[in-house]
């Protein structure tokens, strides 16, 4: 919410005479989408693979955006342009009720025809060591509005009690003279109790190996993440977010692949001591990237290209291990292949 001070101090709720239509908020949603089909983590408080939007059910109905969470949820996403008003989440629950009858292959086969490459994105997405079958084995409902009834979160909580994980985003468009903005925040929120992940985020788990990408394929952030044994994790740079999330959940002797967007896979190693997750400040000696990638967790470097160019190739990596370059910051590796790998990278790198 954004507010005007007026002369006297006080503050005037400043009212945008912007009213986008709710096709032109769906734009901007899947817009947002990087190359790689994943919608903006700003906006919904996570990453999410895009699957299609406006998805044809059974009844020719069609649902705004279907997607898929990082533990293989499917998630309907439905837009109303002004107030959620109870009954938008019975159209949701419509689509949802369709939607979770194609589990595993059969969501796969359902949906490939509005995304021919779906099974691969999956496997880059949520990890190569899932089990497919998993796939949609839970679903979800997210609603973005304007503004919420109350009466919407009363049947949350009713949704939530019962398994379905719900959440409310909030968007508030804003013109100032002739730019246009746009803000989204959670309102509500019943997801993270019940969300099933199918791979990281257990909270009694052995250790393990994932993909960590870098976020910026630049050669002198990647001299100083081996100087500082450092891997990095950006999202909105505050506490509690997405990245702080993804540093955190990973235990001592988890096995790190850094990734580099192009160059593929750059080096690996061990976190020894989870605990040393931290936000580092804006402006401080740690801040390479102008206030981007602050969340910051020590690892200890055992092998690494002196030259990020000379990564072993997303391309090859498919080719030779059959392990899937990663679409979202951290995802996980079927540990006899990532074996594999490790070993072909201590051949091609400076040890440690």
């Amino acid at each position: 919410m954004l507010f005007e001070i007026t002369g006297d101090n006080s503050l005037k709720r400043y009212i945008s005479n912007w009213h986008p239509q709710e096709s032109d908020v769906e734009k901007l949603i899947v817009s947002a989408e990087s190359e790689d089909n994943v919608l903006n983590p700003s906006i919904f408080g996570e990453p999410l693979l895009i699957v299609s939007n406006q998805v044809k059910t059974k009844f020719k109905k069609k649902a705004d955006v279907l997607a898929i969470d990082r533990y293989g949820n499917g998630v309907i996403i439905e837009l109303k342009r002004d107030v959620g008003y109870l009954g938008v989440e019975t159209q949701a629950l419509q689509y949802l009720a369709d939607f979770s009858a194609y589990k595993g292959q059969d969501f796969i086969k359902k949906f490939s025809k509005y995304n021919t490459q779906l099974e691969e994105y999956i496997y880059s997405f949520v990890g190569d060591d899932a089990s497919l079958k998993d796939i949609n084995k839970s679903s979800r409902i997210i609603l973005i509005a304007r503004s919420f009834d109350p009466t919407i979160y009363s049947m949350g909580e009713w949704l939530s009690n019962n398994g379905v994980a719900f959440r409310c985003i909030q968007y508030e468009p804003i013109k100032i003279d002739e730019r246009e903005y746009i803000s989204f925040s959670v309102a509500f929120d019943r997801s993270k109790d019940i969300l099933n992940p199918l791979a990281l985020g257990s909270t009694a788990r052995e250790p393990s190996y994932y993909w960590h990408n870098i976020a910026r394929a630049d050669q002198e952030w990647w001299e100083y993440l081996i100087t500082a044994k450092q891997i990095p994790a950006c999202f909105d740079n505050t506490p509690g977010d997405q990245g702080e999330k993804i540093l955190t959940s990973y235990i001592a002797d988890d096995v790190i692949v850094a990734y580099a967007k192009t160059f593929g896979a750059i080096g690996w190693g061990i976190i020894e001591k989870p605990e040393t997750y931290k936000l580092a400040k804006v402006g401080s000696a740690e801040d390479r990237l102008q206030g981007d990638c602050m969340h910051r967790l020590s690892i200890t470097w055992k092998a690494v290209v002196t030259e990020i160019s000379n990564g072993i190739r997303p391309a090859e990596v498919r080719e030779k291990f059959d392990i899937y370059h990663p679409l979202s910051t951290s995802v996980s590796i079927d540990p006899f292949k990532a074996k594999r790998l490790i070993n072909e990278l201590n051949k091609r790198c400076k040890m440690i």
